[in-house]
């Protein structure tokens, strides 16, 4: 099997607006590998985030493909796009998106019951992702009445409940300070590494950036590849 878990060729993608069309990206192309970690930066509006849904399937580009393993999303139907989705990806958002009605505990098993696999295996793998993030006293917790820091926490455990190949995190610790921003970051990478999951990390800060793998910039919409 190929160790190439997400392939991106020539991704394009413009939007029109006021002053007429705007290419957001330019024949953009990137591979993550088993178990590897990159990074993607750029300053705000540089692309990251259309790049990560489009890498997510959750936006099609106007040209370039998006394979998933050995598999063109392009060509799926939207019913297997989303089934595999479920189990293939994790996602980790800047602003956490967790449900306020739901404890942490509900909150991590979210997943589970979008990919119809939830069970008791389920509950005991959320309540052991909660403990190693920090959060075993606090798995009863509404949202609210918790940190940032542990908010995004519980996104993690939520974005690894399904095993997920791949994770993509967009700005994870950009609604942080810092110092828990880098607390966040580094638990969040030993996790990827300890449950096998690939990572790609878009980011405007050129420190964390240094944590992965691989780096990559977004700049007017074209793809570099510092050294």
């Amino acid at each position: 099997m190929s160790e190439d878990l997400l392939v991106a060729r020539n991704i394009s993608k413009r939007f029109t607006g006021v002053s007429g069309n705007v290419e957001v990206l330019k024949e953009v192309n990137l591979t993550l590998k088993k178990g590897k970690s990159i990074s993607i930066r750029g300053e705000s509006g540089s692309g990251k985030s259309t790049l990560l849904n489009i890498l997510g399937g959750l936006e099609k580009p106007d040209t370039g493909t998006v394979h998933w393993e050995d598999n063109d999303i392009a060509q799926m139907s939207s019913s297997k796009l989303s089934s595999m989705r479920a189990t293939f990806l994790g996602f980790v958002f800047q602003a956490y998106y967790l449900i306020p009605e739901l404890n942490a505990m509900e909150n991590v098993l979210i997943p589970s019951r979008i990919a119809n696999t939830f069970n008791s295996k389920n509950k005991t793998r959320a309540k052991e992702l909660l403990e190693r993030v920090g959060l075993k006293e606090r798995v009863l917790a509404l949202p609210q009445t918790l940190s940032g820091g542990e908010r995004q926490r519980i996104a993690i455990a939520r974005a690894l409940i399904n095993k997920p190949s791949v994770i993509l995190a967009d700005e994870p610790t950009g609604n942080l300070d810092e110092k828990t921003g880098d607390i966040v970051l580094k638990l969040m990478l030993k996790l990827c590494e300890e449950e096998n999951s690939s990572l790609v990390l878009v980011t405007h800060n050129p420190l964390f950036s240094e944590e992965v793998d691989g780096k990559t910039e977004l700049v007017n919409g074209e793809m570099s590849f510092p050294a």
